[in-house]
């Protein structure tokens, strides 16, 4: 089986890959992080047996979700239709967190992204190294600023956990009855994983 990835605001790539072998580990895992041309890249990997999209990722999905259908079957995890609280679309976090977070970004990265790994429940360490600020800065003005019409396309599945931090769980069910509410999980993306790797075994992944 053949998954592609595509990652969520200042998530590493080691750290998610490691998440990815232990839930998947007979899979072959292809990652591409957020940017303009995060959707092409997949695109040129293609085709997929699974697409999958954690956070910022599904929201960069679902934004192009006629593009991202032809690439494979569609897994969201943490899914993300808007995610200001403003918009009522499931997000917890205000608009002015999200400008506040990216002024701190210009002026101390490591103390920003460690504040924003603690807020999300992420055991990541701030290795500022593995992205630029513009990437960073792109990521948090389309988690301020895009968004995606619900429910889910047809065929798409999604997980959110029930203590998620950043997004309201039940709201999203209430917007896509495809959310599917992982109990005690919380933004960090292993229990979503390992409930869709176990969904996988069981054949009920998603449409076939």
């Amino acid at each position: 089986m053949k998954i592609g990835w595509l990652t969520g605001w200042a998530v590493p790539a080691p750290w998610f890959e490691a998440l990815l072998h232990r839930a998947l580990p007979e899979a072959e895992h292809f990652l591409v992080q957020p940017g303009p041309d995060a959707l092409a890249k997949l695109e040129k990997a293609a085709p997929f047996d699974w697409v999958g999209g954690y956070s910022l990722g599904s929201l960069l999905l679902l934004r192009e979700a006629a593009r991202a259908s032809r690439l494979g079957q569609v897994a969201l995890f943490a899914p993300i239709f808007a995610f200001p609280r403003e918009a009522g679309l499931g997000g917890r976090v205000a608009r002015a967190q999200v400008r506040q977070l990216s002024r701190w970004l210009r002026r101390d990265a490591p103390a920003a992204l460690t504040d924003f790994y603690a807020q999300a429940g992420l055991d990541v360490v701030p290795e500022t190294g593995m992205f630029t600020l513009g990437d960073l800065l792109w990521g948090l003005d389309c988690l301020e600023n895009d968004c995606a019409e619900p429910p889910l396309p047809a065929g798409w599945c999604a997980w959110c956990g029930d203590k998620d931090a950043l997004l309201d769980a039940v709201r999203l069910q209430a917007l896509s009855a495809d959310v599917r509410i992982l109990s005690g999980a919380t933004h960090h993306p292993a229990a979503l994983l390992h409930a869709f790797a176990a969904d996988l075994v069981l054949g009920r992944g998603g449409a076939t």
